[in-house]
């Protein structure tokens, strides 16, 4: 049984893949696997493909498997948002870092940090790092409550990822992160939970917008390139946006140091932030 499982799995994929084809192209078919072959009968033919599975790698790309329908209208080169918004990621992450000696934009290190606490029985630093978590969580809820609010046509929710008006969910977002960022720099009490609550906002709906392609942490994309080097796969579409993603993240971290040393402490980068965050959402 164990063993059937896995295979289950990876036929109903199969399935899933070719029906998204064949409603692209208007056709009704019937699907084999034979090894690493796809035989697809339809009403126009037989057709065959081989598809090596173990090279289909996942992240990175930011064109996806998935043919069906776009789910987002995007202004320009997804690459260039990708790369603009990971330049942004890696100007926060450096900007927090210094300021507050914790990152924002990710929690991972939260919920590590946060069982060390709790293992020592520190419970006030414990809560505070589970009250970031959490700022994080209700950003991310925010952001998908409020795009599902958006979409144009609220009965195909039911069924398939329903798609938005003029993705009016980002010029929302846009409007709340120049608030709350502006916020953060009168309220330094409740600075880092304003601004965790932003990215929570932003990140998750722009990873969305890009075909799940992540612009701010870079472990995936590391692993991502590092497996294309092995399989000698440098030329793989997921090698170029790894590639910008990672080139641009550290440029953003150089660029936020180096901007800090000249400007100093006082200067309202978190404010000047959110204005660069908005717009690039509002062209999103």
């Amino acid at each position: 049984m164990a063993i059937l499982i896995p295979r289950l799995r990876f036929l109903v994929a199969i399935m899933i893949c070719a029906r998204s084809v064949d409603a692209k192209l208007g056709k009704r078919s019937t699907v084999q696997i034979l090894e690493n072959k796809i035989v697809r009968t339809t009403n126009q033919g037989t057709s065959y493909a081989t598809v090596n599975f173990r090279d289909l790698i996942r992240g990175g790309a930011i064109e996806s498997v998935d043919v069906d329908e776009e789910q987002y209208k995007i202004s320009l080169s997804p690459l260039a948002f990708a790369s603009i918004f990971a330049f942004l990621g890696g100007w926060t992450h450096a900007l927090c870092n210094q300021k507050f000696d914790v990152y924002t934009a990710m929690v991972s290190g939260h919920f590590i940090n946060m069982s060390v606490l709790l293992a020592r029985k520190e419970w006030r630093q414990a809560l505070w790092r589970i009250s970031i978590i959490g700022s994080y969580f209700s950003g991310v809820v925010s952001g998908r409550v409020i795009e599902l609010r958006c979409i144009s046509n609220p009965n195909e929710v039911n069924g398939k990822e329903p798609y938005t008006s003029d993705n009016q969910h980002f010029k929302i977002i846009a409007a709340l992160v120049v608030v709350l960022f502006s916020m953060a720099e009168k309220l330094p009490i409740f600075g880092i939970h304003m601004l965790t609550f932003g990215y929570g906002l932003i990140y998750p709906s722009v990873s969305a917008a890009l075909g799940g392609t992540i612009t701010h942490l870079l472990t995936g994309h590391t692993t991502n390139i590092a497996r294309l080097v092995g399989a000698n796969q440098t030329h793989h579409i997921g090698m170029k946006t790894s590639l910008c993603v990672l080139v641009s993240v550290l440029m953003g971290a150089l660029f936020g140091t180096i901007a800090m040393g000249i400007l100093g402490e006082e200067f309202p980068y978190f404010a000047t932030l959110g204005f660069f965050y908005a717009s690039m959402l509002i062209l999103l």
